[in-house]
């Protein structure tokens, strides 16, 4: 604890200062030259005190100087009396503590607790205490956002992806990778599936506008418990696995969405091959051109509607007929029929695989 870590330093300076002098948080006293002071709560509200870099501030007959804040916590030393020789010690013992930076960079930073939980570098039964710490609910429905770039430039000034969206508070934006944008998202247990990917493309447009590059995004499921939100992250870093397997049709996908593509992307090629190889007794997706494979395509995101399909591929009704029926021939599949669509289907996810993995 923050108190633990300062009283070895105050205690060896007691002997050369010969005032009550200590260090307070948001909330009270946490270390002291008076042990009997520990604990007393503050007078006054740290956080909402006027902070004048390099400049100390008098209350109730003590000096006080902050020296280090951060968006939830401040720490200040404080010093009994209001003279000179109280401000010069509160200057000298802000300066000491100050160049503590990396301990409280460590310890009260959101971020590295975050990418800590994510690699699984802390201990369970830590992770409770350290949210507390920094001010994190234990308990509450989040999702993790992983947005992927060709590279992330450490110049960039990632706040501006969360700035005017609706209830930013809810939104908490950290770099992991040299590649990896993490945005945490507060969301209801009930929120759709759709809805998440609405909120993905959001931020797929506004990193496009503001960093000039548009990332693909991984989405999590929701999760409560701030122990399983390193579940969610894994399950991001695995859309973005599968991503070959929508050819860029979507470049924002949530992991309840995969659907039957997390089960091909575990088959081992050889069993793939095999399927082929049964499925396609006359010939194999080497028999079919492009514009085959994109009329296949499109009736089946049409939900096998031969008028729909026509409609948007802008062609005959027969034309596309013509093309179905050649499908037929080809491979002994007829995908008109529910069935052998659905093989076809199978098939056509099955080929992606070997051809991207194999």
């Amino acid at each position: 604890m923050a108190d633990r870590f300062f009283q070895g330093y105050i205690y060896q300076l007691q002997k050369s200062i010969y005032r009550t002098f200590g260090v307070i948080d948001n909330k009270e006293i946490v270390s002291c030259s008076n042990q009997e002071m520990i604990g007393t709560t503050n007078s006054f509200n740290l956080m909402k005190q006027k902070n004048e870099e390099g400049r100390c501030f008098f209350i109730n007959n003590n000096t006080y100087r902050i020296f280090y804040e951060n968006s939830f916590v401040r720490f200040a030393v404080f010093v009994e009396g209001t003279d000179k020789e109280a401000e010069d010690y509160a200057t000298i013992l802000s300066v000491c503590f100050t160049g503590m930076k990396s301990y409280f960079e460590e310890k009260y930073s959101r971020d590295l607790f975050y990418k800590a939980l994510f690699l699984e570098n802390i201990l369970a039964a830590d992770i409770n205490v350290r949210a507390k710490m920094l001010k994190i609910p234990p308990i509450m429905a989040r999702a993790v956002f992983l947005l992927r770039f060709s590279h992330v430039d450490t110049e960039w000034n990632l706040n501006m992806l969360i700035q005017n969206v609706e209830e930013s508070e809810k939104y908490e934006v950290f770099s992991m990778t040299e590649t990896d944008i993490i945005v945490i998202v507060k969301a209801k247990t009930n929120t759709s599936h759709a809805e998440l990917e609405t909120i993905g493309i959001t931020f797929q447009k506004k990193a496009a506008e503001i960093f000039k590059s548009s990332p693909v995004i991984g989405i999590g499921s929701i999760v409560t418990d701030i122990r399983q939100l390193a579940d969610s992250y894994k399950e991001s870093l695995y859309v973005l696995e599968l991503l070959y397997l929508f050819e860029g049709s979507r470049t924002v996908i949530d992991y309840n969405h995969l659907g039957i593509k997390r089960l091909i992307y575990q088959l081992p090629i050889p069993l793939c091959e095999v399927y082929l190889n049964e499925v396609f007794i006359k010939g194999g997706f080497d028999t079919l051109e492009n514009e085959t494979l994109e009329t296949v395509k499109c009736f089946f995101e049409n939900n096998l509607n031969v008028s729909e399909t026509a409609r948007k591929l802008f062609i005959h009704r027969n034309t596309l007929m013509y093309r179905l029926e050649k499908i037929k021939k080809l491979t002994g599949l007829d995908v008109r029929i529910f069935d052998h669509a659905i093989v076809f289907k199978i098939a056509m996810l099955i080929h992606i695989h070997i051809k991207c993995k194999g």
